[in-house]
């Protein structure tokens, strides 16, 4: 058996993080079942994790060192998936409900059009990721954001390559957090400090450019030396992809087959979400014709989760089991959230052409875990 980079892609979404946190918490109970060992966590069998948004939030949480790792049975990692699912489930009223700023009968969003304070979310990262800087994560982890500064997209890695002529970068991981998750129009830009450096940083999420970070995931892998498994530069025969989704939007096109006669403004609201959208379908339809090339049984080595587009209010006959607004952080919402959390695993654990189960990619996983040496460091 051939060793494989194993990659785990989180889109983002605000509330919706629910989704994929409710994938991972059963991804997670398999790996202890199919591995017999009470300690397994996602770190363990992910050599690289990329998200965006509330997808890079979740990658922080998977990735965070257990300071007492190093004792005997003890897990690598602080928190297990049931600690980030816990979190949106309880502190999301926090996040955004009691974060969210008198709106003055509409007349403040034409000085600030910024919906929540950030007080409640950076206490939130304070709590859980404390001090801890981005490099002593367990593992590879990249996280998008959008340079305001430089103008640019920028990917915060917990493992710099050496080789690359860069200035030195050192950020804490509650920043980078901060940073991947500052929604336009939901929270104001991060102003964070690279330690590396000295220097500032003004930052928006990574979801204005990379919402499903896969295609990013795969271009950062190909460029990157693993040398703890000797893979330089791998290509898709040498990965494995594991990619979720949040359940993207219900788009309200309301007249769109007047769409000729907007004005201004109907088009200012309407194609934001029109461009996140349709990028993350395209997204998996590249990533997903990459692999259907290849032989030898790794065409089947990619597997996307998300809900399924007939519960999610998309298409002839479709039932919405949720409301798709990011902030939307209600009991009833967050509840159904949970619900589609598990439609997505049901869908994907039903047989499809040329696809694995999510059950049979997880034994994989597993199967792969003994060839995989782990970068981790001490």
């Amino acid at each position: 058996m051939a060793k494989k980079v194993r990659i785990l892609s989180l889109d983002g979404g605000g509330i919706r993080g629910i989704i994929p946190a409710s994938v991972l918490q059963y991804v997670e109970q398999k790996l202890i079942e199919y591995s017999n060992n009470p300690n397994a966590r996602i770190a363990d069998y992910f050599d690289m994790i990329v998200g965006t948004s509330t997808g890079g939030i979740l990658g922080c949480f998977y990735m965070m060192p257990n300071p007492k790792r190093f004792e005997s049975g003890n897990p690598s990692a602080k928190y297990p998936a049931t600690e980030a699912l816990k979190l949106y489930v309880e502190k999301g009223d926090a996040i955004f409900n009691q974060s969210k700023k008198n709106n003055w009968f509409g007349l403040r969003q034409l000085v600030n059009a910024t919906q929540f304070t950030p007080d409640n979310i950076e206490a939130i990262f304070k709590e859980k990721f404390g001090d801890i800087m981005f490099d002593q994560l367990l593992g590879r982890l990249i996280i998008t954001t959008y340079d305001m500064q430089t103008q640019r997209s920028f990917f915060f890695n917990s493992r710099e390559q050496k080789e690359i002529d860069r200035k030195e970068r050192k950020f804490m991981v509650r920043d980078v957090a901060r940073s991947t998750s500052a929604a336009p129009t939901y929270f104001p830009p991060a102003i964070i400090r690279n330690f590396g450096n000295n220097s500032e940083m003004v930052n928006i999420d990574g979801g204005v450019f990379a919402n499903n970070p896969t295609m990013c995931a795969y271009a950062e892998a190909r460029s990157t030396n693993f040398e703890n498994l000797g893979l330089n530069r791998p290509s898709a025969k040498d990965m494995m992809i594991l990619s979720i989704g949040t359940g993207s939007q219900n788009l309200d096109l309301k007249n769109y087959q007047k769409a000729g006669n907007w004005g201004a403004l109907n088009w200012a609201k309407t194609i934001p979400d029109i461009m996140m959208d349709g990028g993350l379908d395209t997204v998996n339809y590249q990533v997903g014709l990459m692999f259907d090339t290849l032989t030898d049984g790794n065409n089947k080595n990619y597997k996307r989760v998300d809900v399924p587009k007939n519960l999610r209010g998309l298409g002839e006959g479709a039932t919405t089991i949720y409301n798709s607004d990011m902030s939307d952080a209600s009991q009833k919402n967050i509840q159904s959230l949970v619900r589609a959390g598990q439609e997505a695993i049901k869908d994907a654990n039903t047989t499809k052409d040329n696809e694995h189960t999510l059950d049979d990619f997880i034994k994989l996983l597993v199967d792969e875990n003994s060839l995989n040496p782990k970068d981790i460091p001490v």
